[in-house]
Parts: structure tokens; C-alpha cells; sequence
């Protein structure tokens, strides 16, 4: 599959263009200078051949900041290191000095370019792209990235660019077409969200009401469950290691690091093979307070963070070992939890630890904190080491394959009616008794327990016999759901 890299200075539409490629809204656009900063990376089809589309942090001259910097080196290495064709975007309302000294970079590439011009909103503007054909680029296209206009002329350039430089287009039809048959996928290039994905309102501790756990989240769960990729949210707040755990278990610089804390902004996928699993591994954007949430990007940036957690299977909640467990990362652990994702507790920095910390006794201060989590995984690991990178990714396998497990409906009820047995209640004036047991759902854990007494039945008593349920078939760290119901009633997962 070829790939194509967008290039550019600040705000001149690269994001927008991308998400026209990509078919939603993937990278958060902004009027803000330099919102993208990480390579996001889509599918798209032209013609029905599959390309890689990414999407590049904005190129700026020599400066001062190290972050600057760094945006612009991951952009110029994408290009160099992994497209095979390059758009170069201009804003048609503005010609700047960067643009030819960009040029001039990247044709020592010696790459094809298109030199993509535009915010071409009307006809009217069509007289402002003579001003750079002095760039001295062959191949150019004006467009609107806003309004989808030359968008079509734009692929068809790129097929054009494709054909003239040898590949043959045939061929890679074929072997998109051959891909999509294995993958069952339906390819629709012209799938395009308009609306806002980002009107949702969040409160103070970005809590729903549990009143929301409803028929959508399970579609949902349903749909999840389907899929073959293991979607692996790696979370928390800002600074704690997230894109560090990223670049390391993927092998290169994929995500940028940076003690500026909100240095990652959209949410950054990357999908590979890790010892015969497909693992879709997202790096979230650092989730703070509300109150903290200062700019329009930053809203947009928790917004994706939590549509990671709802798309995951299992969240990895990396914290900072020299932090201990704040009320920020216990929100963040509670949007886990109200969602029923899986999830492993990440101790980040723990080769640098204080000594005379030992492992045993700062888990038991996490579960003391923290009880409602004493089903999670709790790893220790430092972010940068490939081997507890991947003890780690090992462990977020083993939890989403447990919540897609399913059991014999003989073999949950003699286990749950063993468990009453241990420690028998009475109910409703007579001994609790358990009829029998099924299995109603995946992706989490879902099942229906019948018995004669449901809704005298204690708190207590139900956290009892779901602990020995979780521990009879080991359900750590995945949160289970029990539906107590009266026999002959119908139940709901």
C-alpha cells in the first residue's frame, strides 16, 4: 500500500483535508496555530486502491522551541522515511517565505509532489493561485478542504502522479480488492461527518449518570466484541508516560515526548501484530480536571481521550510511581469503570522509585486507596524498557480475551450455587437459593442469575458472590455484570 503524507505550514488546512481523506473527523481542527503536533494516520480510496494518508504536525522555520522542533523533525521524517507521495498545502490568502524554503527541503527527497492550494472557496478566488506557481511545482491542484471542492481533481492528480512514476495502479487494485475480502470491508470513499463530533458536555469530574449505561453501550460492547482487533486505550493524566509506552512497544517515534505537559493533543493510533494478536494501541491525550481545561483545543483533545476509552476493550491507566494515586486518576479510573472497559493500573517510573518502596506494599496502598479496583491488574514498569512494555501489552491481551470469553451454563451455576452454600443468607423469610446460571453477553462479562429472592438480596452479598465468581473463573481485570432475576422473568444483559 502507498502512502501519502500532508505537509505544510501552520493552519493552512492539512487537518482538514486529512479528515476529507480519512472520512471523519479524526485530527481536531482549529483556528489555534500548531494544533497538530503527532503524524495521525488514516485509510483512504481512490478509485478503489487503498492509500495511507498522513496527517503531519505543521512545518515552521528555525525557532527557539523545543517542541516546535520536534514537530517539525517528525514531520520531515514521515515524509523522508515512509510516503511515497507528497501534498505540500498553501493557504491561497497568504504566501510565505516558509513555503519556498519548505519546497526547497523537501524536493531533495526526490519525491513526486502536488502542491495542494488551498482555501479556494469561490471563483473569485481563482486569480490568487498564479502567486505560486513561482514555487515551481509541476503538479497543482486548488481546492477547498472546507467545503470539498477539487477534492475529486485532487485524487484523480494523485492517481495521475501515481501512474507517471511507475506504479502500476492495476496491480494495486488488485491487491486492495484481495485485502478487503479477507478484512470484509466496504470501502466508501465519499463518507464524510459533517456534524460536530464534540457537543457533548462533560461535568466536573467527566461523570454520566449511570441512568446512561444503556441499549447504545451495548451495541456498542456487541460491536466491539465482533471485531478481531484488540482496541487498547493507554490513559491518564498528562505527562505520565503514555506516549513514551507507545514509541516503545511500536519501536519508533510515533508519538512525541515532552515534559510540556498537553504536548499530545489527538487521540494517536497505531494498528500491528504483537505475537499473532491485532492490537490497535491508542495514546490518549492527558485528561485534567475541567476547571484546568483552559482552550477550545484542549476540550476537544479530553473529548477524543474519552471516545478512546468507550471504543476500547481494555484501558492501561498509567500513573506516575512518584505521584501515588490522585483524585484525578481515580476520575479517570471511574470513566473506566462506568464504561466496563478492562483495565491494568500502570506504575510508570518505578526503576527510578524512592528506595526502600517495595512492590508489595505500594499495591496494597493502591487497593487501600482505591478499593472498587481490586479486580484491576496492577503492573509495575518503566515506560522506556521494551520488555516491561510488552509484559505489560501481554497483560492488556490476556484481560480483553477473558471479557470475550463464554461459558456452559452448567458450569456457572454448580459455581454459583457452591458459593451459596459457603455462605448461605436468608431472603425474604427463607434461604437464598440460586436456580441456575447463563451467560447473556461479552466484552464485559454479562450474566443472568435466577434465584428466588433477586431484590431482597444485600449489596454485600452480591459484591461476595461476585468476587468468587471472579475468582472461580478468573475474571481480573475486567469488571463482570450479574443480573439477579426471579425465575421465568425475562432478563436484560
Amino acid at each position: 500500500m502507498k502512502n501519502i503524507a500532508i505537509l505544510g505550514r501552520p493552519n493552512v488546512g492539512k487537518s482538514t483535508l486529512f479528515n476529507r481523506f480519512a472520512g471523519r473527523r479524526k485530527s481536531i481542527v482549529d483556528p489555534t496555530a500548531g494544533v497538530t503536533r503527532d503524524i495521525s494516520i488514516a485509510k483512504t480510496y481512490i478509485d478503489d486502491i487503498a492509500f495511507n494518508v498522513f496527517d503531519t504536525g505543521g512545518l515552521l522555520d528555525m525557532s527557539e522551541d523545543v517542541l516546535n522542533e520536534k514537530v517539525r523533525e517528525k514531520a520531515l521524517k514521515t515524509a523522508t522515511d515512509e510516503a511515497h507521495l507528497l501534498l505540500f498545502v498553501v493557504d491561497a490568502h497568504q504566501t510565505h517565505p516558509d513555503d519556498r524554503h519548505f519546497i526547497n527541503t523537501i524536493r531533495k527527497l526526490n519525491k513526486p509532489i502536488i502542491l495542494v492550494i488551498n482555501k479556494i472557496d469561490s471563483d473569485s478566488h481563482n486569480n490568487l493561485i498564479n502567486e505560486f506557481y513561482s514555487l515551481g511545482i509541476k503538479d497543482i491542484v486548488a481546492i477547498s478542504a472546507e467545503h470539498n471542492n477539487g477534492i475529486d481533481d485532487l485524487r484523480e492528480k494523485i492517481l495521475e502522479v501515481f501512474e507517471r512514476i511507475g506504479i502500476d495502479l492495476e496491480a494495486e487494485r488488485e491487491a486492495t480488492q484481495e485485502n478487503n475480502k479477507e478484512d470484509n470491508v466496504v470501502v466508501n470513499d465519499e463518507e464524510f461527518f459533517e456534524e460536530d463530533d464534540f457537543d457533548e458536555e462533560y461535568d466536573e469530574d467527566y461523570n454520566e449518570d449511570a441512568s446512561k449505561e444503556s441499549k447504545k453501550q451495548y451495541r456498542l460492547d456487541e460491536y466491539i466484541a465482533k471485531k478481531k482487533i484488540i482496541n487498547i486505550a493507554i490513559v491518564g493524566k498528562p505527562n505520565a508516560g503514555k506516549s513514551t509506552l507507545l514509541n516503545t512497544l511500536i519501536g519508533k517515534d510515533r508519538s512525541i515526548v515532552s515534559n510540556i505537559a498537553g504536548t499530545t493533543r489527538d487521540s494517536i493510533d497505531e494498528t500491528f501484530n504483537f505475537k499473532g494478536d491485532d492490537i490497535c494501541l491508542v495514546d490518549t491525550a492527558g485528561i485534567r480536571k475541567k476547571k484546568n481545561v483552559n482552550t477550545d483545543v484542549e476540550y476537544y483533545s479530553v473529548n477524543r481521550a474519552i471516545k478512546a476509552i468507550e471504543a476500547s476493550d481494555v484501558c492501561i491507566l498509567m500513573l506516575d510511581v512518584f505521584e501515588g494515586l490522585t483524585d484525578q486518576d481515580k476520575t479517570i479510573a471511574n470513566l473506566i469503570i462506568e464504561r466496563r472497559k478492562g483495565i491494568i493500573i500502570a506504575a510508570n517510573k518505578w526503576d527510578i522509585r524512592e528506595k526502600g518502596t517495595t512492590w508489595n506494599d505500594y499495591e496494597s496502598y493502591m487497593k487501600s486507596a482505591f478499593p472498587v479496583l481490586n479486580y484491576a491488574f496492577y503492573a509495575r514498569v518503566c515506560a522506556t524498557r521494551k520488555n516491561d512494555a510488552e509484559k505489560l501489552l501481554s497483560l492488556a491481551i490476556r484481560v480483553a480475551k477473558t471479557r470475550l470469553q463464554r461459558f456452559e451454563t452448567h458450569a456457572l451455576t454448580e459455581t454459583m450455587v457452591r458459593a451459596t452454600r459457603e455462605y448461605s443468607i436468608s431472603a425474604g423469610g427463607n434461604p437464598f437459593k440460586i436456580f441456575y446460571v447463563t451467560q447473556t453477553g461479552v466484552n464485559p462479562p454479562a450474566f443472568a442469575v435466577f434465584c428466588n429472592h433477586p431484590h431482597k438480596l444485600n449489596s454485600h452479598y452480591k459484591r461476595y458472590l461476585e468476587n468468587r465468581f471472579r475468582e472461580m473463573f478468573d475474571f481480573r481485570g475486567t469488571p463482570i455484570i450479574l443480573n439477579f432475576r426471579k425465575r421465568g422473568k425475562k432478563y436484560d444483559n
